[in-house]
C-alpha cells in the first residue's frame, strides 16, 4: 500500500471556489511562493482526474487531504467543502481537518464536528499561522479533544516550506517534546521532518513512542535530499517516518513516490515510508 500523508486539496477544480474565500487565497499565494524559493518552479497544480490518474500510475491507494486553518478566519465552511471530496473518493482520500485554536470552545466544537459528523480522520495545524508556539496552552484544549477522538495531527515543525510572513520561532521541533509528554496517547506527525532542523525532529522520534514525521518539501527535495542523514533514519526510526508531497506546492504524489524509490536506504525502509508506518498509524 502507498499512502502520501500531506496533500493540499487544491485541483483545478476547486481553485475558484477556494479563491473566493480569504483562508483559500492565502493559501494558494503561500504555497506559490513556497514552490518558488525551495524547488525554483511554480506549483503544479492538476486537475482532479489528472491527479488520479497520476495516483494510479504511480500505484499510490491513498493521500491525506490536510486543511490549514488561519487564525480569525472561519475554518468550518473549508472543512465542508474538502468533505465533498471525501465523500466523492472515499477509498482514495483520507480527510485532516483544519481549526482555529484563537476561538476556544467553538475550536474544540469544530473538530469534533469535523471528526464525527463530516468524517475526517485527523487534524493539521500550522501554529505559526495562530501567532502560537506549537506547545502553547491555547493549543491545549485542541490536542485534548485529538487525543480523546483517538485522531493523530499533523504538525508544521521547521522554517521551510514555511508560510510566508509568519514567524520561524513558532514552529520549532523541539516544542513538540512538551505536546508528546503531556498527551502521551496523541498520534503526533512532524511535518517536514523538521526542515532544516531534521534532527531534532529525530531527537523527537527516538524519544516518543507517539511522534511520527513526514518527508514532505524539504527531504525529498532535489536540491536538499543529498543533507538527510537516510542511513541513521533507517537504522533509528525505520517505523516512525511517513510518505508526504506537499503538492501541489513541493512535488506531486507521484514525484515524492519516485524520489523515495530512489533513496539510498534499505528496500524493506522505502516499503515502510511509502505506507505501511502510515496504514499502522491510521488503523487501515
Amino acid at each position: 500500500m502507498i499512502i502520501d500523508m500531506h496533500v493540499h486539496p487544491i485541483f483545478e477544480e476547486v481553485l475558484q471556489n477556494l479563491s473566493a474565500i480569504p483562508q483559500g487565497l492565502r493559501m494558494i499565494h503561500n504555497l506559490e511562493q513556497t514552490s518558488k524559493n525551495y524547488f525554483y518552479r511554480s506549483q503544479k497544480i492538476l486537475s482532479l482526474a489528472d491527479f488520479q490518474q497520476e495516483m494510479g500510475d504511480a500505484h499510490i491507494d491513498r493521500v491525506a487531504l490536510l486543511i490549514t486553518g488561519v487564525k480569525g478566519i472561519p475554518v468550518r465552511q473549508t472543512n465542508e467543502r474538502v468533505s465533498t471530496l471525501l465523500h466523492m473518493l472515499p477509498d482514495k482520500f483520507i480527510g485532516f481537518a483544519g481549526f482555529d485554536p484563537s476561538q476556544g470552545e467553538e475550536a474544540v466544537a469544530d473538530i469534533e464536528y469535523a471528526v464525527k459528523k463530516l468524517g475526517f480522520k485527523g487534524l493539521k495545524i500550522v501554529s505559526s499561522m495562530m501567532d502560537l508556539d506549537i506547545n502553547d496552552k491555547a493549543l491545549y484544549p485542541c490536542y485534548a479533544k485529538a487525543q480523546e477522538l483517538g485522531v493523530p495531527i499533523t504538525i508544521h515543525t521547521g522554517a521551510s516550506s514555511l508560510v510566508m510572513g509568519s514567524r520561524v520561532k513558532h514552529v520549532q521541533p523541539l516544542m513538540v517534546d512538551d505536546v508528546a509528554f503531556d498527551f502521551p496517547d496523541l498520534k503526533i506527525i512532524c511535518a517536514h521532518m523538521g526542515g532544516h532542523q531534521y534532527m531534532d525532529v529525530h531527537s523527537m522520534l527516538v524519544r516518543h513512542r507517539n511522534v511520527y514525521a513526514d518527508l514532505c518539501f524539504w527531504p525529498l527535495n532535489p536540491h536538499y535530499r543529498d543533507l538527510m542523514p537516510w542511513r541513521l533514519l533507517d537504522d533509528t526510526v525505520r517505523d516512525k517516518i511517513l510518505l508526504g508531497s506537499d503538492y501541489p506546492s513541493g512535488q506531486t504524489s507521484k514525484e515524492a513516490v519516485e524520489a523515495v524509490q530512489n533513496l539510498p536506504i534499505s528496500k524493506d525502509f522505502k516499503v515502510k515510508i511509502l505506507g505501511e508506518n502510515a496504514a499502522r498509524l491510521l488503523a487501515l
